[in-house]
């Protein structure tokens, strides 16, 4: 492979086109998938089972993403190593997220969720591993910062168009976005060719997801295992706000569930705008100290907004949020590619997505229950706790920085 000397942003578009439908579902998909298991389920825990219904379908997740990324870091085929479950998995995913707003009774909703994060699962974990593959480790976090800044447009897409679709007709939204999925598919096929073996040559070790952990438990330096519970814990706290939001919207501030999925626009827009400063920031003074910088913005921002239920307040709060969010998301994945070695880049990305689904699956629960007992009012103050944990975990992460002497290349 031909050395790497700057960043290759074009390349790195095309990348990031995998992690951009994922960014278009799962905002849909948190925004009104609640909204429609509410037109079935009624009673006094109805939080707690439409909390539990939302993660069952991220039990497979949990199972089948750490174990395809070990998979794919052993798989080649004349497409690629990574291709293969993209290719499968995004058809899939599409046409069952547009069959969701067609469910005629709580069965048959079940089922196509089901199968729609089942295909999910089947190319989350290698559509991630993809970048690493092919950009080098002081390219990384720039790299992270634009795929996830593509993420990011596609949740505008979600919280804008998608909304006024929905209120037009919902199966619009879903629909439509099934056809930007094929399509983009089409793009990051024809645009990006995977590399033999990954940027770094070393050869590949038949590492699988287990071994990886126990590898993470057992060693000396306890930064890997630090960094995967600070994971689990703020993605418990983004998880509380991003399932419910739209209850939220639809109960605590009586308004629309679509004009509340257009509140966070904000919170997406300017997660775009920081998604590149982010990495950035990230390689000047290292990415530890800008996720502990965004982790301590998010909690005074949602303390902020419990205090209030002001509508252009909670909508600027918002807004200075999605650019603390990018400061943690942007430089938390990395932070694990670089704990791993080349060879262990698909194990160690299962690693992150098996705690971000642990995460998916415990926050709505979780949350569910407790807005059961206390009320869905307290939402951004459960969403703090986690978010104060997070930082807590943070402080024993003690490695995972670029190499000074790849930081001066840069």
């Amino acid at each position: 492979m031909v050395e790497m000397d700057k960043l290759d942003y074009k390349l790195t578009f095309y990348i990031g086109l995998g992690f951009f439908t994922t960014g278009i579902t799962w905002a849909l998909y948190d925004s009104y998938v609640p909204i429609f298991l509410r037109h079935y389920i009624v009673g006094d825990w109805r939080n707690l089972i439409i909390g539990f219904i939302m993660v069952l379908d991220n039990i497979a997740a949990i199972t089948l993403q750490p174990w395809i990324g070990a998979k794919s870091d052993r798989t080649w085929t004349r497409w690629g190593r990574r291709m293969p479950y993209i290719m499968v998995g995004i058809p899939i995913a599409a046409i069952f997220f547009g069959l969701i707003p067609l469910s005629f009774n709580i069965w048959f909703l079940l089922a196509v969720i089901t199968v729609f994060n089942i295909a999910m699962a089947t190319y989350r974990a290698p559509v991630v591993a993809l970048m690493p593959d092919i950009i080098p480790s002081k390219f990384r976090s720039k790299a992270n910062g634009v795929i996830n800044l593509m993420g990011g447009v596609g949740a505008i897409y979600a919280f804008t168009v998608g909304a006024i679709l929905y209120k037009i007709n919902p199966f619009y939204t879903f629909a439509v976005t099934s056809v930007i999925m094929v399509l983009a598919l089409l793009v990051l096929l024809i645009k990006v060719k995977e590399p033999e073996v990954p940027y770094e040559k070393d050869e590949l070790e038949k590492i699988g997801i287990i071994k990886a952990f126990k590898e993470v438990i057992t060693s000396h330096d306890r930064s890997a295992l630090a960094i995967l519970f600070a994971i689990l814990s703020w993605f418990i706290g983004y998880q509380i706000i991003s399932t419910w939001y739209t209850t939220y919207g639809v109960e605590v501030l009586k308004i629309h569930e679509a004009d509340a999925s257009m509140m966070l626009t904000a919170f997406a827009l300017t997660f775009i705008i920081f998604s590149i400063p982010a990495g950035f920031l990230a390689s000047k003074f290292g990415r530890k100290g800008t996720i502990q910088i965004g982790l301590t913005g998010i909690i005074i921002i949602m303390m902020v907004i419990f205090f209030t239920r002001d509508y252009f307040v909670i909508l600027a709060a918002l807004a200075i949020a999605g650019m603390f969010w990018a400061f943690v998301n942007i430089n938390s994945i990395t932070i694990v590619w670089e704990i791993a070695t080349p060879k262990k880049l698909g194990a160690y990305t299962g690693l992150y997505y098996f705690f971000s689904s642990l995460a998916a699956i415990s926050g709505p629960t979780i949350s569910g229950l407790l807005f059961d007992i206390f009320g869905i009012e307290n939402m951004f103050l459960f969403s703090a706790i986690f978010f104060i944990l997070a930082f807590v975990f943070m402080l024993g992460v003690k490695s995972g920085e670029v190499q000074e002497s790849e930081r001066m290349q840069q």
